[in-house]
């Protein structure tokens, strides 16, 4: 079958189809760690639509990961579809359809984007697509918790491609191509072990809510020094917990403070946690108090190209599906594209459901979208194995990106 039609047989998906599935896939609770449920569903649609060698890896017992091909007739690339398994371990409504939106725990992060790609995995076939190269899909859980961790082990035991297609964030329009890295800090600055009235209290003892204070004061001072750009690394500094005390007269026992640092490509991890040291360190020196710092490194920053092959493939297939042209954003949510650019050193693209709802107690997904996703992934693989088409319309909408041209997109549910 042709390319041309493939789009055509893409313009007649049957979406209701699609939501079904979707459905199903909604009803298994799958939360970090406990996926398996959800893994053997995923498993037996992957064979059922025709994918090749698809195997349930059980390194992690109950988050087994999902590995499966669908391999061409003659050598060439391998792009990669990726999706994680689980979803928030938050409670949400029972699935439920109003219309065009489903609504489940897990709808837009991110089983309507599984549930399409099945889809995509029919349309290829029926095709007898793709001529040359192969799909790599990979499903792994522990994603919301656990540091995707399985993930990692995929990676490192060579379950990578040439370039990785996300299920997962966006809205069809927007053309991730960075994201900020995420370190989550806490500050706990302990006092006496007993309260004491203030007027009981000794000049020496150390009031722990006042070096808070002194904390936040030189935490805010870096928010504001990373607002105006004039701090490195680049990013911003988010408080948001302060506690101590627990009446109006007495010296608080402790005081607890704890946000978030973000930071650009240029910068890292190890960097942030070194500045955030340097801060608790020199508030010891100036107050004589103790300050536990807790730096949990989340994800790393990253940036991609956004005229590698893999994002004009994707730009090219959009284009196609929807007559619009993608915006190079850079995303205020971290997801797995990182793991794949940092990690693996390949580039990697999303391609989702509507972000917006993801995380809420009003998560949802819209029936017609997962007839573009899926026929965005479809056309998508096969414009990158195959290369450029003489058939591809000449459009300015898919000239070249100025990667200065980035914006940033809305920052969505996510940690």
């Amino acid at each position: 079958m042709t390319l041309a039609k493939l789009r055509e047989a893409c313009r007649a998906i049957n979406a209701e189809q699609i939501a079904e599935r979707a459905t199903r896939f909604l009803e298994v609770w799958s939360p970090p760690g406990g996926e398996a449920e959800f893994a053997r569903l995923v498993h037996a649609s992957l064979i059922e639509a025709g994918a090749e060698d698809v195997v349930l890896d059980e390194e992690f017992d109950a988050s087994p990961s999902v590995i499966g091909w669908l391999r061409g007739s003659s050598p060439g690339p391998t792009i990669q579809w990726h999706a994680h398994l689980d979803a928030i371990s938050t409670p949400h409504a029972p699935v439920r359809r109003e219309g065009d939106l489903i609504y489940g725990r897990g709808a837009a992060d991110m089983k309507g984007a599984i549930a399409a790609m099945v889809e995509s995995i029919r349309l290829l076939r029926a095709a007898g697509l793709p001529e040359q190269g192969q799909i790599l899909i990979t499903y792994h859980g522990m994603h919301e918790e656990g540091r995707s961790v399985p993930l990692v082990r995929l990676i490192e035991r060579g379950f990578v491609g040439d370039a990785v297609l996300i299920g997962e964030l966006g809205s069809g329009d927007q053309l991730i191509t960075s994201s900020r890295g995420l370190t989550f800090w806490e500050f706990s600055i302990p006092g006496s072990d007993d309260s004491i009235h203030e007027t009981n209290a000794p000049s020496e003892v150390i009031n722990p809510l006042a070096v808070g204070l002194q904390l936040v004061d030189r935490l805010r001072s870096l928010a504001s020094d990373l607002d105006a750009g004039s701090a490195a690394p680049r990013g911003s500094l988010y408080i948001g917990k302060f506690v101590s005390g627990d009446y109006y007269n007495r010296i608080p026992t402790g005081c607890v403070i704890a946000g978030t640092r973000r930071h650009e490509a240029d910068g890292s991890l190890e960097q942030v946690r070194d500045e955030l040291l340097a801060i608790a360190a020199d508030v010891e020196r100036t107050t004589g108090a103790t300050v536990e710092a807790q730096i949990q490194d989340m994800f790393e920053a990253y940036e991609i190209d956004p005229n590698v092959s893999i994002a004009t493939a994707l730009r090219e297939a959009h284009f196609e599906m929807t007559g619009q042209a993608m915006v190079p954003m850079a995303s205020g949510a971290s997801g797995n594209a990182v793991d794949f650019v940092r990690r693996a050193g390949v580039p990697a693209v999303y391609y989702g459901c509507d972000y917006a709802s993801a995380h809420s107690d009003h998560e949802r997904l819209s029936v017609q979208e997962l007839a573009r996703i899926a026929a965005v992934f479809a056309l998508t693989s096969v414009l990158f194995l195959e290369g450029p088409r003489a058939d591809l319309v000449a459009t300015a909408a898919l000239a070249p990106l100025d990667p200065r041209t980035e914006s940033a997109a809305p920052s969505a549910m996510q940690p």
